[in-house]
């Protein structure tokens, strides 16, 4: 259905649920059968945390780059994880304005309704305390745009609002792949602006309210990354719908849905290597029980699996990280340890001096 308004001030505004049914139609089959696949993988409560933390830490430093492309990855998650950062009051504000918007979504989605009250508070909470934002407050004047190939209403943002609410609503939306309606949310508040800044990430909350309520649970922090990685095709994907005169959803959709899949296919990696990393766990302690290994080559395996990097001879003599756990032995206990090891396919060398951990030694 596409509803057509006019503003007080004589501007077309169009809500659009039309697209290319077939071209979209494949790309939901793809997510559907995606999402079937890791709805089947075991989210075991160390597998939850692990996707939780790193994920979660990704969506909101991804979201915060989006906005502001100057900030620094690395003082964001140093910020994130209560370590020493290069970030300024301001950008500590924006940054924990985002992560509190994150926690409000996770603790609601399932009470979530699309009215302008929703659409203010999750705006709210994304501009508190931040520069020019005014809080909550819908627009009343034309934004100062720096892309010329749109310009979103001037006036009348307040009823626009209203009535992109109670289009959304609609019989014609209800009927529409739950993904599909989260996402032509996110455009048509984005195409809106109905607020003077944090509109885009206003779209992307009120498109993760939407995600979760359906049952999605992390896609909404993988797409983040989607987003921000895409940022320029993520632009390009408006305006291409806009150059349709607002009809055809098809470009955005396909930007989205393509998107999701990819997002499903990184959560489905992270499950499986989770599960990989507890496995592999496992199996260390069961090869110490068993008296495979002794108590140093289990320390030395533990140390090898959050070491992530090639290592040598040298380094386990050498290398604060290894060094501690030979102190008092002779280089020939190294070069056991390091043969026992390569017996069990637990480390492995293509030259005999330079040595990688095998995560994959249980497939």
């Amino acid at each position: 259905m596409i509803r057509k308004v006019i503003t007080d001030n004589y501007e077309n505004v169009h809500f659009s649920d039309k697209y290319d049914s077939e071209t979209v139609a494949v790309l939901v089959r793809e997510l559907d059968v995606r999402t079937s696949h890791f709805a089947k993988l075991p989210i075991v409560p160390d597998v939850r945390e692990f996707l939780t933390g790193e994920l979660v830490m990704a969506s909101v430093f991804s979201t915060a780059l989006i906005g502001r492309p100057e900030l620094d990855e690395y003082d964001v998650r140093a910020f994130l994880k209560n370590e020493p950062n290069r970030l300024d009051d301001k950008q500590i504000r924006f940054v924990n304005n985002i992560k509190r918007a994150f926690e409000y979504v996770d603790r609601n989605h399932k009470t979530f309704e699309m009215n302008t009250e929703e659409l203010r508070k999750l705006h709210m909470m994304f501009t508190l305390d931040t520069e020019n934002a005014m809080p909550g407050v819908f627009r009343d004047r034309k934004r100062q745009e720096g892309n010329k190939d749109y310009t979103p209403p001037a006036t009348s943002l307040q009823q626009l609002t209203e009535d992109f609410c109670a289009w959304f609503a609609s019989d014609d939306m209800k009927k529409q792949h739950p993904a599909v309606r989260a996402f032509l949310a996110h455009y048509h508040i984005g195409m809106l602006q109905p607020f003077t800044s944090g509109n885009g990430r206003t779209a992307r909350a009120v498109e993760a309210m939407l995600l979760k309520q359906s049952g999605h649970r992390y896609l909404h922090h993988a797409l983040s990354q989607y987003y921000r990685r895409n940022r320029k095709d993520y632009i390009k994907a408006f305006i291409k719908n806009e150059k349709t005169g607002g009809f055809d959803m098809t470009p955005f959709l396909v930007f989205c849905l393509d998107g999701a899949s990819r997002a499903y296919r990184l959560l489905t990696d992270m499950a499986v290597s989770g599960l990989r990393a507890i496995g592999l766990k496992d199996y260390i302690r069961t090869l110490r029980a068993q008296k495979k290994i002794t108590e140093r080559q289990k320390e030395l395996m533990d140390i090898l699996f959050a070491y992530e990097k090639p290592f040598t001879f040298a380094d386990l003599l050498t290398n604060p990280v290894f060094s501690g756990l030979y102190k008092g032995y002779t280089e020939n206990t190294v070069r056991n340890d390091i043969k026992r090891l390569k017996e069990l396919n637990i480390i492995s060398s293509s030259d005999g001096k330079e040595f990688t951990f095998n995560r994959f030694v249980l497939g």
